[in-house]
């Protein structure tokens, strides 16, 4: 006499060669490449000081390849770049070191990083910078500079008052030649005519003996 019981059992000894292979060939799920969990600054962020870095964060650490990865940031006029080129890898980080944002408004960061797996990974985030942020970091003069120039500017004005007073100096001299010429020449023309009146006071003497 068959069980129910003896029934389940044949048709589940009768059916798990197709349950095994099914298993077999069924296709194994895809593996989920690496993705970004994080950045600074992160995307679509305001900014109220201006960053010098940029530091992206993946699940993975990425693989530190020379060709593969890159970090582009773009400034507000969509042509001028701010990365200095290099890029630090530190576990999951990626980093790049910024050059000073001169300009506000909207910052474009363009990634491309070779993840754990061998896959590119790129994507594009933005962030902006206030006008205050901008002018806060403008570099100011250093206060020694300033003293230098002051003390440089001083030193070419007394130069140019020294000069100033050669060129007078030499300008009277020269005219205080003029009339030394002038002098000798009246000097000598009055000893001539001295000469000639006491020459014909002579001959008036002689002519009247």
């Amino acid at each position: 006499m068959t069980t129910p019981n003896t029934t389940a059992r044949a048709a589940a000894l009768a059916l798990a060669p197709f349950t095994a292979a099914a298993l077999v060939l069924a296709p194994a799920p895809a593996l989920a490449h690496d993705v970004l969990i994080s950045s600074s600054p992160e995307d679509g962020e305001s900014l109220d000081t201006v960053p010098e870095e940029v530091v992206l964060t993946f699940n993975n650490n990425p693989l530190e390849t020379g060709d593969g990865n890159a970090i582009a940031v773009t400034g507000p006029d969509e042509e001028t770049t701010y990365e200095t080129g290099g890029l630090e890898f530190d576990g999951a980080d990626v980093t790049t070191e910024l050059e000073p944002l001169d300009e506000a408004g909207d910052y474009t960061i363009g990634y491309r990083i070779v993840s754990s797996d061998g896959h590119p990974i790129q994507e594009t985030l933005t962030f902006s910078v206030s006008e205050e942020a901008v002018a806060a970091a403008a570099p100011e003069e250093d206060e020694d500079a300033q003293e230098d120039d002051a003390a440089e500017e001083e030193a070419a004005e007394e130069n140019a008052d020294d000069a100033a007073e050669e060129t007078g100096a030499e300008e009277a001299a020269d005219e205080g030649g003029i009339s030394g010429t002038t002098v000798a020449v009246i000097v000598v023309a009055a000893v001539v005519v001295l000469a000639a009146v006491i020459l014909i006071a002579v001959r008036m003497r002689k002519s009247t003996q």
